[in-house]
């Protein structure tokens, strides 16, 4: 049994997700308002051909396009943001929520609410950056919460390596830490196979998170340090205490007179 500072890992058989979390439910809620979206705006501008719902407004404003964002830089700076709430299709949706509902809870309840969605959109943002380094069509768009959800799973992995899952369709239960080099696996597989998914985006979420957790709690304990130092020397009293003091003191002082 290991010890960190996300808690406490230990051998878990899980079939089924924890109970769904306040963050999580609202990442899975805003993708799911967000395709919605999508879809409506398909009905006045139709979808050209290849490409996602929401056709040429969500391509030339939405989608993070590597090429426009660097090259040809006009603004759209909110890009690496809005990316990761689009997606191509329904099954590309679902595989991206299935992978948040299962594992989103154990990190939310480890780094709390407000962390998780942050560290989540950090992922997500620095992860699509990763495409500059491997992209033969600097061009071409990224689309899709894939980065920000490897993030997630990185961060489980990292909190409970130990914690033992069934990876579908797969009879066999294995733990997190092997499914990360399975994830890494499928995922050079791809990219030697010039498929159509995001490796670098993948990866870059994966990295991002793996420097977030083993980083954040170091800085974290240097941050509270730093402060603890820099405070004046009683501003830890209480207040009732010092109270009682100076009338302990004062009773100390009155009697040494009385002698």
């Amino acid at each position: 049994m290991t010890y960190d500072y996300y808690g406490q890992g230990q051998s878990r058989l899980r079939f089924f997700a924890e109970r769904i979390t306040w963050g999580t439910r609202r990442l899975i809620l805003a993708n799911l308002i967000v395709f919605v979206g999508q879809l409506i705006v398909d009905v006045p501008w139709g979808r050209m051909p290849g490409m996602a719902p929401g056709g040429a407004f969500v391509y030339d404003w939405l989608m993070f396009a590597p090429g426009r964002f660097l090259h040809h830089f006009h603004g759209f700076i909110w890009q690496p943001f809005t990316y990761m709430f689009l997606h191509a299709s329904l099954w590309h949706l679902f595989r991206n929520m299935l992978w948040l509902f299962i594992f989103g809870p154990m990190v939310e309840r480890r780094l709390g609410t407000r962390q998780f969605l942050r560290f989540y959109i950090l992922c997500g943002a620095l992860g699509v950056l990763a495409t500059y380094l491997r992209l033969k069509t600097p061009a071409a768009p990224v689309l899709g919460a894939s980065g920000a959800v490897m993030g997630v799973l990185m961060a489980a992995a990292i909190a409970d390596p130990d914690r033992q899952i069934f990876l579908f369709p797969f009879p066999i239960p294995i733990n997190m830490r092997a499914l990360i080099f399975i994830v890494v696996a499928f995922d050079i597989v791809s990219a030697l196979g010039g498929g159509h998914t995001s490796v670098a985006t993948h990866i870059g979420g994966l990295a991002v998170a793996l420097c977030y957790m083993k980083l954040a709690p170091p800085i974290r304990r240097w941050v509270r340090t730093l402060k603890r130092e820099h405070e004046p020397p009683n501003s830890n009293k209480d207040p009732i205490g010092e109270a009682v003091d100076k009338i302990f003191d004062f009773e100390e002082e009155r009697r040494r007179r009385q002698r």
